[in-house]
């Protein structure tokens, strides 16, 4: 595969990734979406329903979200749209059953894992298990990135999915072996090699977002200071779990196309909150808006 430039994405770039829908399609064509997530520590239920929100606004025909157990009596009465998916759990954290697993995934396009889940053995084994079994794309974020760091990142390697990382600096730190300060000074090239050994489309969060399978390289420039607050990331993995469920084929640029939604759902909301008073929740009331800008364009 021929080496790329590095390319800055522009509002127009996205709308590959947004084709018209026909009045005959119906809530299959743009995929049915899992997303596991939470724990009792880290179980806010607004929080994960603007995870769910999130990807129901980005275009996702059908959402299941799976939480522990013990967390489903509080998520439910915040949801609308989205199907609740009770897992076990043990002490407040997700317990490895395969068959509740299988019955999940079934014909799941995308599936976005770890949002909040902790890192206890219970969740090692189900990332073990999506990594080995699950056939769609299977999108890593925040425990299920500290999860892969602690177990072996060689497991990306041949592994059954398509895979998305969606790591902050740290993050990438951990699973790179590179200090921060190096991966801020050669941001690109590092998170190139990576996605390029590993075989995964890899999404370097910060103030200039890095997409890459390691042949294409592109660069988002939007956001704001307002999305530095909780849960600014799971509303990211929301948006890319639904615009990668119907852009199964172009996956890198699906990935580049949610943060830059993302991040422009997030100035909106800046501009009609302000920097200080901005909560996640108020991105993902933009997401509608921003879409409609590409749209338009």
């Amino acid at each position: 595969m021929k080496e790329q430039t590095t390319t800055l994405w522009q509002q127009k770039d996205c709308k590959q990734c947004f084709a018209p829908r026909s009045g005959e399609c119906n809530k299959g064509d743009f995929g049915y979406v899992a997303l596991i997530a939470g724990s009792i520590r880290y179980g806010g239920a607004a929080k994960l329903a603007n995870l769910a929100a999130a990807t129901m606004r980005s275009g996702a025909g059908v959402v299941k979200l799976a939480v522990p157990n013990c967390l489903s009596q509080a998520v439910l009465p915040y949801l609308l749209e989205s199907t609740l998916f009770p897992l076990s759990e043990q002490n407040g954290e997700l317990r490895f059953e395969r068959n509740e697993l299988s019955d999940l995934t079934h014909n799941v396009k995308t599936v976005a894992f770890g949002m909040g889940c902790g890192t206890g053995d219970g969740v090692k084994q189900i990332l073990k298990f999506l990594l080995s079994e699950y056939d769609g794309t299977l999108i890593l974020d925040a425990d299920g990135l500290n999860c892969l760091a602690q177990t072996s990142v060689a497991m990306l390697k041949n592994c059954k999915p398509r895979v998305v990382l969606t790591p902050h600096v740290k993050e990438f730190s951990r699973l790179s072996g590179v200090s921060v300060q190096e991966i801020q000074s050669h941001k690109a090239e590092l998170a190139k090699q990576f996605a390029r050994e590993y075989g995964v489309t890899l999404l370097l969060k910060g103030s200039v977002t890095v997409v890459t399978d390691g042949a294409k390289t592109y660069l988002v420039q939007r956001g704001c200071a307002g999305m530095a607050t909780a849960g600014s990331g799971d509303v990211l993995s929301g948006v890319l779990a639904a615009i990668a469920a119907f852009n199964g084929e172009r996956l890198t640029e699906a990935a580049t196309t949610a943060a830059f939604v993302n991040g422009v759902a997030g100035e909106l909301a800046e501009k009609e909150v302000n920097s200080v008073s901005m909560v996640a929740f108020d991105t993902v009331r933009h997401i509608p808006e921003a879409i409609t800008e590409i749209l338009r364009s």
